[in-house]
This record gives C-alpha cells, structure tokens and sequence, in this order.
C-alpha cells in the first residue's frame, strides 16, 4: 500500500490497498483508522475532490465498517 502524504484539512495520510479494499485514514489529532470494503472509485472520488474533508464526511465516515486502531487517547493509557 501507498502512503499519501497530505497537508490540508483533517488529515496527515491516506492509504488504500486495492486488493483487500482497506482504506487507512491517518489524521492529523493522533487518530488511525481503517475502513474495509472502501470501492477504489471511492478512495479516487475522495483523493481528487476539492473539498476532501466534505468527501470523507459525507461518503465514506458512516457508510464503510470501520475500526479506529490508534489515538493519543490510547496512547495515554499505555
């Protein structure tokens, strides 16, 4: 999987693997998430949007299962 390294809006990275259809969302407040069955025309319609904090919010939070693998707040717990 390719990484994409962002400087906008919510986000710090943003991966896709095509093969298993994962789409890994880093964000810029310490959260790591992973949302699975992601169509590779979504993480594209997503990638190229002006506005890619509108896209994730309102075609891809909500509408994919997704598992939140890493936050600061976890991290405090350690």
């Amino acid at each position: 999987m390719e990484w994409t390294n962002l400087h906008s809006g919510k986000f710090q990275r943003i991966g896709y693997d095509a093969e298993i259809k994962q789409l890994h969302v880093k964000l810029h407040d310490g959260r790591y998430i992973i949302f699975y069955e992601v169509r590779e025309s979504d993480y594209v319609g997503m990638f190229s949007s002006s506005n890619m904090n509108d896209y994730f919010d309102t075609n891809i939070r909500g509408r994919f299962p997704e598992e939140e693998v890493y936050s600061r707040s976890s991290e405090n717990e350690a």
